[in-house]
């Protein structure tokens, strides 16, 4: 993760450079881990909690700060979802900590991109000056096709020790097919050995710590979960993503709704000693709790229905309450703080009724379920990251 990279390609196209201050349309930015992004390297960092990661997490809250003394040019390759054709890239210098440490702001950077490799057929995108506590937009001459995207910084604004960035972005839309992956394996991470099975697009794991356990789903490489520790005395949540050649993984977690840092390892290593159950049924992860979050049901945007995706995990909750007919569940709707308080927990009741219509409708008696909408009241991560909205956006059960 922290491995030197430089920034290879001559070719070079000519680009608009606009400032943008005020609030710009709401786009997807496709350089966001809760959108598939990944860190591939970063030259150099603080620690690890100023590390390449906070560059794509929604909030510039959080950035990313050279290691001390570290010589110029930074790089920071990052890995889009998938192939792109990109239109527009950003840099944020917001909230950048020029007022204790002058000039730390990053000031030229310039941008490559390349559908090769990670490590070959860069071709220089654009540059731009970023002035301090400002983001600034570049708009391609025309959409260029990526997979991967290496930032260059050049210089900052004078200060002698370290460089920061708060935020990057970047906008297009995608081409072809979103990839198909399984994410199964065992990896090492900053939390220990970790070991995930998947099984369409649900995944369970297991790790050492505190005897460890997630569950969760997986959409295209992006993988929301929660986790628990302690025999479910702790809990969390959290999102990671595989990266295109599944070698890594690269996330953040959260625990009382709070980022509290970042997730992320590479494929292969020692197993971990924890033995992971093979009974991943409903029944199993309400044990000992009493309820569990599920990241497997899908909505439309700013809507009730429910998606195809989302079948696996209905028929899972409706196999639960056949095979137990006493289970009695609570099903809880949740969203982020995106929109007003009363259009939140209207629309979390609406869901809530969706799943519960779609179990009676298949064979749940009708007795045995019921909806609750909560809106935004009980969140399981922080709003202010778009990784923290993403797992928000929920349904729970609880038994009763």
């Amino acid at each position: 993760m922290r491995s030197a990279c430089m920034a290879i390609g001559l070719v070079i196209l000519s680009a608009h450079i606009c400032t943008v201050q005020a609030a710009v349309p709401k786009r997807t930015n496709i350089l966001d881990v809760a959108n598939g992004a990944v860190v591939m390297s970063v030259s150099s960092m603080y620690s690890d909690g100023w590390s390449g990661l906070n560059l794509i997490d929604g909030t510039t809250k959080t950035g990313w700060c050279s290691a001390e003394n570290a010589p110029f040019p930074h790089t920071l390759l990052i890995e889009l979802p998938q192939p792109f054709s990109v239109t527009s890239i950003a840099v944020n210098n917001a909230n950048a900590q020029d007022s204790s440490y002058p000039g730390i702001s990053s000031k030229s950077v310039t941008i490559f991109g390349s559908t090769t490799s990670a490590n070959d057929g860069f071709t220089q995108l654009a540059s731009m000056t970023v002035s301090i506590g400002i983001r600034k937009e570049v708009k391609l001459a025309q959409a260029t096709n990526v997979q991967w995207l290496k930032f260059v910084v050049n210089s900052n604004w004078g200060n002698a020790e370290y460089t920061e960035i708060m935020q990057l972005e970047a906008y297009g839309r995608p081409v072809g097919p979103p990839p198909k992956v399984d994410v199964s394996g065992v990896y090492q991470t900053n939390h220990g050995a970790l070991r995930i099975e998947q099984d369409g697009t649900s995944v369970d794991g297991c790790y050492d710590h505190d005897t460890g356990t997630l569950t969760g789903s997986i959409n295209g490489r992006v993988m929301q979960f929660e986790w628990r520790e302690n025999a479910g005395r702790q809990t969390g949540t959290g999102i990671m993503v595989l990266s295109m050649k599944g070698d890594a993984l690269n996330g953040v977690w959260f625990e009382h709704a709070r980022l509290k840092g970042e997730w992320s390892g590479k494929r292969g290593g020692p197993t971990p000693e924890c033995i992971l159950s093979r009974d991943g049924s409903i029944a199993s992860k309400l044990a000992g709790t009493g309820k569990t979050t599920l990241y497997g049901i899908y909505f439309d945007p700013d809507s009730a229905k429910l998606k195809a995706e989302s079948d696996k995990t209905l028929n899972d909750i409706l196999n639960a309450l056949k095979a137990k007919p006493t289970l009695k569940l609570k099903v809880a709707g949740h969203t982020d703080a995106a929109n007003t308080e009363a259009y939140n927990f209207k629309l979390s009741q609406q869901r809530a009724e969706a799943v519960v219509a779609w179990l009676v409708a298949h064979g749940a008696p009708a007795e045995n379920v019921s909806a609750q909408g909560y809106g935004e009241s009980q969140p399981a991560a922080d709003n202010a990251t778009t990784a923290g909205r993403a797992l928000n956006r929920r349904i729970e059960l609880v038994e009763q």
